[in-house]
């Protein structure tokens, strides 16, 4: 039937297939592989998919589990209802990998926890295609110790994806970092310090994707503590105030953007003090100061005692959080109601640390490069550490160095860029 059919029509049908039954829908003849994979069909189907999947969001959880890490889909709804189990390819050499953000269906991973070997991969899991992007240009090797921001999303104009990383050197005489900008379409990292970022993105800032800029929370000597972005298309940083309240509020030691209905969303709490807990803010109207909101506040003692890491705000306005006995749990908008997701984990907290959720939604981006991006190839070119007697470790052709030993400077060291509390 299909040889009968306009192409206008089957692409009509085509895109309102999900993911997996595309892959499939492949298999079916040349020309529909070439359809498929083409760009012009993956963006189309991307469209397709923003336009009509708005109010069934998809959350990817991740946490460690046995050394493991575990990637699944839930629905936004419904958090209790599984969606699907993402095969994880990777192992890093850290404890777990840093997930940078994710944007139209491909994550950004970072294995930077500890180790410095410069492992930048974007992945999209739904199809089992990645790329492990090069090494920047400012490395261990040859600036010593740093710390380093990363900001992951997507140009409408260009249609590229591109990564900003921020780099600032423990030992610098300049206090300005250094800036570098990598664009899928050249494959290639660019130098574009002359941008003259002045303040300071705290390290492990949890960066939020909205509005085609990425945001962190960071620190002005002249301003306290505000919201720097990065605009994906102009390729500009700009600030943002965050609500007055907040600037110079000691109680509330650690603060995180993430995205709320298509909103800039701050999260802010304290683990410590004489009220412990956590609020969240929404910016109603994009880059407006004055349009800062409250939306949610809750204590400790009101969500039964223990510490407590926010994750991320539901679009039923919960908010989903990590406690310390290993369990994730939503709390509701009003604060009086608190639901069981079933989710268990280890009260340790490297395993607190290691959960994370963010929105999430399946696309067919990378589906059209060659059997070179396949998960399989991918993961064997990843640096590999073989500690025996904890010296002479070697790291591969891309991990660029030799670990002598694990208590080596290629270790981070936060100096005057102290962490956060970041998410």
């Amino acid at each position: 039937m299909a040889d009968y059919l306009p192409e206008g029509v089957i692409v009509n049908i085509l895109q309102r297939l999900s993911v997996k039954n595309l892959i499939c829908c492949t298999c079916v003849s040349k020309s529909w592989y070439s359809l498929i994979t083409s760009p012009e069909f993956i963006s189309s189907h991307l469209n397709f998919t923003s336009a009509t999947e708005k109010d069934a969001s998809l959350l990817l959880l991740r946490r460690c589990l046995a050394d493991s890490e575990c990637y699944s889909l839930y629905t936004d709804e419904k958090f209790c209802t599984w969606n699907d189990t993402l095969k994880f390819p990777f192992t890093s050499i850290n404890s777990y990998f840093t997930i940078i953000g994710n944007c139209n269906g491909l994550l950004c991973l970072s294995d930077d926890r500890v180790l410095y070997l410069h492992t930048i991969i974007l992945w999209n899991p739904c199809i089992r295609k990645s790329i492990v992007l090069p090494k920047p240009n400012l490395i261990y090797n040859s600036f010593g110790t740093f710390v380093q921001s990363f900001g992951f999303g997507f140009d409408p104009i260009s249609s590229d994806y591109k990564l900003v990383r921020i780099t600032y050197v423990d030992d610098a005489q300049e206090p300005l970092p250094q800036v570098e900008i990598y664009r899928l379409s050249t494959g290639m990292w660019q130098d574009i310090s002359y941008l003259a970022l002045d303040c300071v993105i705290y390290n492990r800032s949890r960066p939020a994707y909205i509005n085609g800029s990425t945001h962190w929370i960071a620190n002005s000597i002249q301003r306290g503590d505000l919201i720097v972005s990065f605009d994906m298309c102009r390729e500009v940083f700009r600030k943002m105030t965050i609500p007055a309240s907040l600037v110079n509020l000691e109680s509330f030691s650690s603060k995180d953007v993430v995205a709320y209905k298509g909103s800039l969303a701050l999260v802010s709490w304290n683990l410590s003090g004489n009220d412990p807990g956590f609020c969240v803010w929404v910016m109603k109207e994009y880059g407006v100061a004055e349009s800062w909101a409250k939306h949610f506040v809750m204590t400790y003692q009101n969500a039964g005692g223990g510490i407590m890491r926010p994750l991320w705000v539901r679009k039923n306005g919960g908010i989903l959080v990590a406690r310390q006995d290993g369990r994730v749990v939503s709390y509701d908008v009003v604060g009086d109601g608190v639901e069981d997701l079933r989710i268990r984990g280890s009260s340790s907290e490297e395993f607190v640390r290691s959960v994370h959720v963010d929105g999430y939604m399946e696309s067919l981006v990378l589906l059209g490069r060659g059997p070179m991006f396949d998960d399989a190839h991918v993961r064997n070119i990843l640096p590999l550490l073989n500690f025996g007697d904890g010296c002479g470790s070697s790291v591969n052709s891309y991990g660029c160095c030799y670990l002598r030993s694990l208590g080596n400077g290629f270790k981070h060291s936060h100096g005057s860029y102290a962490a956060h509390g970041a998410m």
